[in-house]
């Protein structure tokens, strides 16, 4: 069995719940909050996604020099709630990401992202973890909710 990591990150966003899920409903905004690093080659599916649908993206992230491949399932919808999708082609050896959108009342929405997953290469790939892929993680997902909040305000991250 694959030993797994948990990250878990949230932001609040001057928006109401329902429209920042619905956002989120839709792959194909990907690239608008994603970090500058980030080319999206192909977002393919069908959209809005709901349970069972199958989503490929062909992302080309710097550093690394090749395009790679995601092929996410959505395994839960709950509406205005949460967005679960689970990686079954990804550079990780698992990965299960939930998109939870709680009401905070006003127009406001907190929004996390809690994800569980686990590196190739067994103990080798838990050190790579440790010493710099949870960075990156944090990075990432602090970015990502800087441009998500940003886009919400009307305004560029």
């Amino acid at each position: 069995m694959t030993k797994t990591s948990v990250f878990e990150q949230s932001v609040e966003i001057d928006a109401p719940a329902d429209e920042v899920f619905r956002f989120h409903l839709d792959t194909r905004n990907a690239p608008l909050i994603s970090p500058a690093g980030a080319r999206f080659l192909s977002i393919d599916g069908d959209f809005p996604v709901r349970v069972g649908s199958l989503v490929t993206l062909r992302v080309q992230q710097r550093p690394i020099p090749f395009p790679q491949t995601w092929r996410v399932r959505i395994a839960e919808v709950e509406q205005d709630r949460l967005v679960v999708d689970v990686a079954e082609r990804s550079p990780f050896a698992a990965w299960r990401h939930e998109h939870r959108f709680e009401d905070l009342g006003g127009g406001r929405t907190r929004m996390t992202d809690h994800v569980e997953y686990a590196l190739p290469l067994g103990p080798l790939g838990r050190i790579a973890d440790r010493l710099f892929v949870r960075r990156q993680l944090a990075g990432m997902f602090a970015d990502r909710h800087a441009r998500t909040r940003a886009h919400f305000a009307g305004t560029a991250a």
